[in-house]
């Protein structure tokens, strides 16, 4: 396949469990598409993930929150930021094959 130069905005609201939340983000760090900028949105986490996030993958942009918005609330939020040509929303515990970004950019683009 041949790779697209758009680039790919995936903002993935965030709301506690730091497991699935790295889950999901090593997921999109082994994708074949590497044009992307990826965006949590916390929406008002209790515990310790967004800095354990931080730590593990300090390339991330994150956006806090002060109150919990929703996944649609923290999907929104997190478009005003993005910078992509597309928007790819994510649940925080969506792991993705390999080829999934790449495999929808090859079809929106054909």
């Amino acid at each position: 396949m041949k790779q697209s130069n758009e680039l790919v905005s995936i903002i993935i609201p965030h709301h506690n469990n730091v497991k699935i939340l790295h889950n999901c983000i090593t997921s999109l760090h082994q994708s074949t598409y590497e044009n992307i900028e990826i965006i949590i949105v916390d929406n008002a986490s209790t515990d310790s993930s967004i800095q354990n996030i931080k730590e593990q993958f300090p390339k991330l942009l994150i956006i806090n929150s002060k109150i919990n918005l929703g996944y649609a609330g923290g999907c929104n939020l997190g478009a005003k930021t993005a910078k992509g040509d597309f928007l790819f929303f994510l649940n925080n515990d969506t792991v993705i094959c390999k080829d999934t970004i790449e495999l929808l950019v090859e079809k929106i683009t054909s």
